[in-house]
C-alpha cells in the first residue's frame, strides 16, 4: 500500500482504503479499481491523497472484464486537468469569496454593499473564456459538493449572463444587471437558520416554511438600496412560477419581470446539476427532460427554449454513458427532441434515443 496525490492517480488503480466524505458518506470501497469519474468527486470533497495498493496485488485483483464505464480519460477528466481550468476556477473561487464577504458585512455590519470588483471579476471571467458554451463547460466541471449559497448564487449569476447573451442582451449595463440578479437573488437565505439550509433530509413543514420566507427577507434587505429595481423584484420572485403555483405570492406571468423569470430558470438548472453530499448532481440531458415535463405554463417557454437549445448543443461530440452501460457520442440534436440526442455508439453504430424509449443518457463523460 502506498500513498498518493489525486492528481497522480490514474483511472484502474486500486484502492487499498475505503473512502468516505468528511460527513461519513462512503464513496469507494477498498479493493475497487478508481474510476475518472469518482476522481472528480474525491477532487469536490478536497481529497488530496489516497492510498492504493502496490502495482502486483493491483494487476492480480483487477477484473479487467470488469464493465467500468469510466475508465479513461473523459471530457470532464480533460476539462478539470487543463490550465484554462485552472485559472477559471480560481477565478470562480475569488468571486465567490468576495460575494460572501460583501454579503455578510452587509447583513452584520450594515456596511453598503459595494460590488464593483466583483462585476469586475466576473466580467474577467467572460473576457477570457469568450464563449458561452465554453463557460458552461467549466461550470458543470467546477461545482462542488455543499456548494455554499455564496457559490451557488455566483453560478446562478455567471449562467444567467450567459443565458441573457444567448436571448439577445447585448447591452452591458443590462448583463450587468441581470448578472446582480444572480449574484443577490438568494441574499435572503442569509437570515435562515444555517441548520435548515444545511440538512440532508427532507425539510419538516415547519422548516420548508422558513425556508419559503428567503425571498422576501431577501427583498427587504434590498428594498432600501440605491440599486436597479430588478435586483430586488429577483429575491423577491425567483421562485414565483408564471402560472401562479410559486410562491412567496402566487404571482402569475403578467407580474413577474422578465429577469425574474430568467433566475428562476437557471436556479433550477443549477440546483439540479449541482452535486450534493446526499446525491450526485442530474445530468444535463435529464435536467432538460424534466424542465420539458413540466407543465408549460410554469416557466417563461420564450427563455426556457433558448435556453435548454444552447445547453444541449453544447454537448454535441461529448461523450456519454447510456442506461444500458453502452458509451457513445453525441452526434446531433434535435431540437424537438432536446434530451434525445443521436449517438454514434463505441462498436460504430448508431442509436437515435427518440426512438428507444428503453435507453436514456445517465452521464456525460
Amino acid at each position: 500500500m502506498k500513498k498518493i496525490f489525486v492528481n497522480e492517480i490514474k483511472p484502474g488503480m486500486i484502492l487499498a482504503e475505503r473512502i468516505v466524505s468528511p460527513r461519513g458518506q462512503l464513496l469507494a470501497e477498498a479493493g475497487t479499481p478508481v474510476t475518472a469519474q469518482q476522481l472528480l468527486h474525491f477532487s469536490y470533497y478536497n481529497i488530496q491523497e489516497l492510498a492504493v495498493q502496490d502495482e502486483e496485488d493491483a494487476v492480480e485483483k483487477y477484473d479487467f472484464d470488469a464493465p467500468d464505464e469510466f475508465i479513461g480519460e473523459t471530457q470532464s477528466w480533460r476539462i478539470t486537468n487543463s490550465a484554462e481550468f485552472a485559472e477559471f476556477k480560481r477565478a470562480y473561487i475569488k468571486c465567490a469569496d468576495r460575494l460572501e464577504k460583501i454579503v455578510n458585512d452587509f447583513v452584520d455590519k450594515k456596511v453598503p454593499i459595494d460590488d464593483t470588483e466583483l462585476i469586475n471579476d466576473i466580467h474577467t471571467v467572460f473576457e477570457k473564456h469568450s464563449t458561452g458554451l465554453g463557460i458552461m463547460a467549466m461550470m458543470l466541471n467546477v461545482q462542488e459538493i455543499d456548494t455554499s449559497t455564496f457559490k451557488h448564487c455566483v453560478d446562478v449569476a455567471i449562467i444567467s449572463r450567459v443565458c441573457g447573451s444567448w436571448l439577445g442582451i447585448t447591452d452591458e449595463t443590462e448583463l450587468d444587471v441581470l448578472t446582480m440578479c444572480g449574484l443577490y437573488h438568494d441574499i435572503g437565505k442569509s437570515l435562515v437558520p444555517h441548520s435548515i439550509l444545511t440538512k440532508q433530509g427532507p425539510l419538516t413543514s415547519d422548516e420548508f416554511g422558513r425556508m419559503a420566507e428567503h425571498p422576501l427577507l431577501g427583498y427587504n434587505l434590498l428594498m432600501d438600496l440605491e440599486i436597479d429595481r430588478r435586483i430586488k423584484l429577483a429575491a423577491l420572485q425567483h421562485h414565483e412560477r408564471n402560472d401562479g403555483s410559486g410562491y412567496p405570492y402566487g404571482l402569475t406571468k403578467d407580474f413577474i419581470n422578465q429577469y425574474s423569470k430568467i433566475i428562476a430558470i437557471t436556479d433550477v438548472y443549477d440546483a439540479m446539476t449541482a452535486d450534493r453530499c446526499y446525491r450526485a448532481g442530474i445530468c444535463p440531458f435529464e435536467v432538460i427532460a424534466q424542465f420539458q415535463r413540466e407543465d408549460k405554463a410554469k416557466y417563461d417557454q420564450n427563455v426556457l427554449q433558448v435556453f435548454l437549445e444552447n445547453i444541449a448543443h453544447s454537448y454535441l461530440r461529448t461523450g456519454v454513458l447510456l442506461s444500458d452501460g453502452t458509451r457513445g457520442i453525441i452526434t446531433m440534436i434535435n431540437n424537438n427532441a432536446l434530451s434525445s440526442p443521436l449517438v454514434k455508439l463505441d462498436d460504430g453504430g448508431f442509436v437515435d434515443l427518440r426512438k428507444r424509449n428503453d435507453l436514456y443518457i445517465r452521464a456525460c463523460i
